[in-house]
């Protein structure tokens, strides 16, 4: 079974646009190919595991995540983007507990807030 995480912002409940120029920014570094970001990029950290990222304007999602330095760029994405983390079999990630209002109603009781680091990340995300 395939484990996925979406990283969104929301704002009143509701997803809204995560401004691209910012994501470009901040994946360009990583960037394993010259990519155009339309539709998703390969990513490679510089532990040398890479992943694909679907990009849209107001998710990118990830399948199939590497462990290790992988987490630290997801921690600066998110937290740069004033966004959350939602993984497909764990609560929503929060980078700050002020972020639990504009979540969806049905995700908020759940919600967790991390530290913005890349190891806090992938504690959490793996369970241990």
């Amino acid at each position: 079974m395939s484990r996925s995480l979406f990283v969104l912002r929301y704002r009143n409940g509701e997803p809204e646009p995560l401004g691209m120029d910012l994501v470009r920014k901040i994946l360009e570094p990583y960037v394993a190919a010259d990519e155009d970001f339309q539709g998703g990029v390969l990513i490679r950290a510089a532990d040398g595991h890479e992943v694909e990222v679907d990009i849209n304007e107001v998710c990118l999602a990830v399948s199939r995540f590497p462990p290790g330095l992988f987490f630290d760029i997801l921690a600066e994405l998110v937290d740069r983007l004033g966004a959350s983390v939602t993984p497909t079999d764990r609560p929503v990630i929060l980078r700050k507990e002020e972020d639990r209002a504009h979540l969806p109603m049905e995700a908020r009781q759940d919600a967790v807030a991390v530290g913005m680091t890349g190891r806090a990340i992938e504690r959490f995300v793996s369970g241990s």
